[in-house]
């Protein structure tokens, strides 16, 4: 990944782009499973630099940012310097939190944030309920799990399906609805349809979430061999043994 990709990413952290932008730059995030990783790792281990680092790692930001007003923006009047600085600066500024995202990523208990990639909502259209289908799918796919949750509520009330109240859970959970989300994957769970497995994953997700390790691993465990999510569970479960 260049500078340039890094800029894109800080960009659309921070709520910077345009519309045009931001919906190409959605695309990009749904077709492109590198750009996606790359984007998650990114945005997971700024998190950690904003909040797990010590004292003498945020001198270091600050330091960095110190040298950087230093070096490339002591002449405000000399734009070629402040606008060859900032692929440079978010180069290095990537590379310091790639390095240290990685080594946080070892240490320690893991985290919801490391697993919490979830596929998209893709619905059939199912007559009357279309409308509101529709705007929860979209609103899944675009993370605007409030919205989601509110469209998912009128839907399942007439069209209580698993692979709707699958998504209905995780929009709860990534609200921090915990009782409801984990009610909802246990019903799954309990039924015999293709997301039972998937539901008790979400549902160590869930605990995981929480800090409930414990119980994450007593989920974990139930998973069988032959789930989509098997992998990803025992990694998962190495991580907290």
């Amino acid at each position: 990944m260049n500078e340039e990709v890094y800029i894109s990413f800080e960009s659309y952290l921070n709520n910077e782009m345009s519309q045009a932008e931001k919906e190409l730059f959605e695309q990009r995030l749904n077709s492109d499973n590198q750009f996606r990783e790359s984007f998650n790792l990114y945005k997971e281990t700024t998190a950690m630099l904003e909040n797990k680092f010590d004292s003498k790692t945020i001198d270091f930001k600050e330091n960095l940012k110190s040298i950087s007003k230093t070096h490339f923006s002591e002449n405000k009047e000399d734009k070629s310097r402040v606008i060859n600085f900032k692929p440079f600066y978010y180069a290095i500024a990537a590379s310091v939190v790639l390095a240290f995202g990685t080594w946080f990523m070892m240490q320690g208990n893991p985290e919801y944030g490391d697993f919490n990639q979830h596929e998209n909502a893709y619905f059939t259209e199912r007559g009357s309920i279309i409308k509101n289908l529709r705007l929860a799918q979209n609103a899944f796919n675009e993370k605007n799990y409030k919205a989601a949750i509110e469209n998912f509520e009128i839907v399942l009330k007439d069209y209580d399906k698993p692979e709707v109240r699958f998504f209905y859970g995780i929009s709860l959970l990534e609200e921090n609805r915990y009782s409801e989300a984990e009610t909802n994957f246990i019903t799954i769970q309990n039924g015999t349809s293709v997301y039972k497995d998937k539901a008790t994953w979400y549902l160590a997700l869930s605990k995981l979430k929480q800090n409930q390790f414990d119980e994450c691993k007593d989920y974990i465990k139930q998973i069988p061999e032959d789930a989509e999510d098997y992998e990803k569970a025992q990694k998962l479960l190495n991580k907290l043994d």
